[in-house]
This record gives C-alpha cells, sequence and structure tokens, in this order.
C-alpha cells in the first residue's frame, strides 16, 4: 500500500510537531519522500511554490477532509459508523481508527474512548514492516545533552525513547490510567511481536517507571521548550516567518532531533502561506453535524470524547 502510494507521489506535507518531524525523517529515509509543506493543524500551511494545487501532496498527520486527497494520520475522523463506511469509500484516507472502525459515537467497543493512542510514525512503522520494510532505531536509552540557544545557554538532555514516544503521548498512554487501551493497541500494531522497531519501542516502556508517567512527559516537554518549541508536544504555531522564510529555530529543532535519531530530514528555504480559518465547537451525538459534508470543509479532528469539558471538535474551513 505505502509503497504503491509513495512509487506515485514522493511530495508530503508534515505537522509542525514531533509526530509530523519524525513521520518526514522515516518517509524521506525509506520512500525517497520530499517534504513540500507543513501543515499547524489549524489555520495555516506552508506550500514551496513549485506546488500550484493545494490537493496534490500526501498529508502526514494531518486529516484532509477533501475526498481526492491521500492522508496518512491517526485522528477519531469518523463520527459514527455510517460516517466511516462513507470516509472507508473514498480510499485515500489512512488511519488506524478507520482500519479498526474506532468513531466519535460508537458502542462499548468502538467509541472514542477506545481511539489509537499514539502517533502516526508507530502506525507507519507498523504498516512499513508489513511490506518488508525494517525501520532502524538507535539506541533508545542513550541520553544526549545539548546546550540549548539563547542567552542562558541552558543544558538540557533527554534520549531517542522519550523523543519518538513523546508523540502524541505515546509514553503516557501507556503507562497512565489509559493503559489498557493502549496495550491492546500495542498488540494491534504487532500481534507476534516480530516488528525489530516495535519491540524497541515496548522494552523501553517497559523499562520505564509507571509512577513517573507525567515526570517523562513534563522532561521531555521541557527539552522540546528549550529548543524553542511552542508547545511541549514539540510542535511550532508557525515555521516561517510573514515573508515565507524557514525560521532558524525549525531548522535548529531539525538538527538536534536528526541528530539524535541519525536521521536526516531535507527542508526548503521558503514557502508560500495558505490560509484558512480554524475554529472549535462542542459536538455530542444527538447534534446536527452537517459541517462533516459542507464544501468548504478543509480539515478535522474529534480532540476529546463525546463528554466532554471543553469543546471536542476543531476544524478549518476555506482553506486556500
Amino acid at each position: 500500500m505505502l509503497k504503491e502510494i509513495f512509487e506515485k507521489n514522493k511530495d508530503i506535507v508534515i505537522n509542525t510537531d514531533i509526530d509530523g518531524f519524525l513521520c518526514g525523517m522515516i518517509l524521506q529515509k525509506y520512500y525517497g519522500c520530499r517534504v513540500v509543506g507543513f501543515s499547524n493543524s489549524r489555520e495555516t500551511i506552508w506550500l514551496i511554490s513549485e506546488i500550484e494545487d493545494i490537493n496534490a501532496p500526501i498529508y502526514i498527520d494531518i486529516f484532509v477532509a477533501r475526498p481526492e486527497v491521500i492522508c496518512i494520520d491517526q485522528h477519531i475522523v469518523a463520527f459514527d459508523k455510517y460516517h466511516h463506511r462513507e470516509i472507508s469509500n473514498y480510499g485515500t484516507k489512512i488511519n488506524p481508527n478507520l482500519d479498526r472502525k474506532r468513531t466519535f459515537v460508537g458502542d462499548l467497543e468502538s467509541d472514542y474512548y477506545h481511539k489509537y493512542p499514539f502517533g502516526t510514525v508507530h502506525y507507519l512503522i507498523a504498516l512499513m514492516a508489513k511490506e518488508g520494510i525494517e525501520v532502524e532505531l538507535p539506541d533508545l536509552n542513550k541520553v544526549y545533552q545539548i546546550t540549548a540557544p539563547g542567552p542562558l545557554k541552558k543544558k538540557v538532555k533527554t534520549c531517542a525513547g522519550h523523543i519518538i514516544l513523546r508523540a502524541d503521548d505515546a509514553l503516557y498512554s501507556t503507562l497512565s490510567p489509559y493503559r489498557a487501551n493502549a496495550l491492546d493497541w500495542w498488540k494491534w500494531l504487532d500481534k507476534n511481536r516480530e516488528i525489530p522497531a516495535i519491540n524497541q519501542l515496548r522494552d523501553f516502556i517497559d523499562s520505564c517507571d509507571q509512577s513517573k508517567a507525567y515526570e517523562y512527559k513534563d522532561d521531555i516537554g521541557n527539552f522540546f521548550t528549550a529548543l524553542g518549541c511552542d508547545g511541549k508536544d514539540g510542535a511550532f504555531k508557525t515555521v516561517t516567518d510573514n515573508n515565507g522564510s524557514l525560521l532558524p529555530k525549525v531548522l535548529a529543532y531539525r538538527n538536534v532531533i536528526c541528530s539524535i535519531l541519525g536521521m536526516g530530514l531535507d527542508l526548503y528555504e521558503f514557502y508560500e502561506i495558505h490560509k484558512g480559518r480554524y475554529a472549535v465547537q462542542y459536538a455530542k451525538p444527538d447534534y446536527d453535524m452537517d459541517i462533516l459534508h459542507a464544501e468548504n470543509l478543509y480539515s478535522y479532528a474529534f480532540i476529546y470524547g463525546p463528554r466532554p469539558k471543553y469543546p471536542n471538535f476543531s476544524f478549518t474551513l476555506d482553506m486556500k
């Protein structure tokens, strides 16, 4: 599946968080993909000038609602079983929640609270293994210390295991009260424990102290913010200045992560900036969700379950 997709089109747009960067690294290394843009999963997409059609690239770790756009991500995107069938029939959406029929509204086994709890990168590693490609990971326990940019020259340290497992909180989800669901998904990714990279990640998790789940999450978050990220998930709200020039801090972050992971990630220097309208609202099982079929809907995800304390449906309209 992946081999066929990337033989036809090697242009990818990645998310601006650690999951997106990690996906970009392995897709460049093993499929020869090139990163032609970024998305912050909100109101902005950055594309190199030669990309004239915003729908042409393959979107990684971002769900694009338009049926013709190929995307590989891990979000809850189907409202119910009927909507799941509709999205699956597009044939362009690759997503573990679609694979296992996990929807926003479902029964006890298929609802939001049984969603995939890891990063797109972990899903990609498993998909690639099924096609005979073994992703080589570095020593996950080796500790690296770097000097963070800025006048304070702060020393920060981490290891590859914490970087890779910070993607969409994979480590925290496995050590936290959501552990049962996480273990079920690890088994689904690699039922017989035959994938070396997945085994490495699981062994690293097993070596961690369950009582320190939040401490691990906080430590890697501080590492990312010391590198200039806007969020503790290793994300940037913007990757360029107003003229479209890639920010130096993004390149510095790329360099550190690539050095620790032992992979490369080629990035262009200039991008054109595309804008849409981003919003969040409440979604519940009995709500009218006609917006899911709006012609101007570009991207969306259900970000919390159907009993929310906060707005749980994020979406972007009118992306141009």
